[in-house]
């Protein structure tokens, strides 16, 4: 035997509110699955200036090396003799301003 069921007729509001109520949870999920994928290519794009970041420090880094090395008194003293200049160190003198003598 089947039972009927009693069959009651649902209000307008109802339809709309179950409705609404799917919409909301599709947009829901959609914009779960955007932003998710919206996070992912934003992270890969951070690696990647990262990477790029630390690539330009070691250059940073090595030119810095390159810099101290030209920069050094032996390779300055190197240059100025093949151009005739001599470095004599009792030649070098300082003065100080504004200090009076004992």
């Amino acid at each position: 035997m089947k039972m009927k069921r009693s069959k009651k007729k649902e209000t307008g509001f109802a339809r709309f509110s179950r409705r609404l109520l799917i919409v909301s949870f599709a947009a829901f999920v959609l914009g779960i699955v955007a932003l998710n994928s919206y996070e992912s290519s934003l992270n890969i794009s951070c690696q990647e200036l990262e990477k790029e970041i630390t690539v330009i420090q070691a250059d940073i880094d090595g030119l810095t090396m390159q810099k101290q090395e030209l920069a050094s008194f032996t390779r300055l003293r190197a240059v100025a003799s093949k151009k005739g200049y001599d470095y004599k160190q009792s030649t070098v003198t300082t003065a100080v301003r504004g200090v009076q003598r004992d």
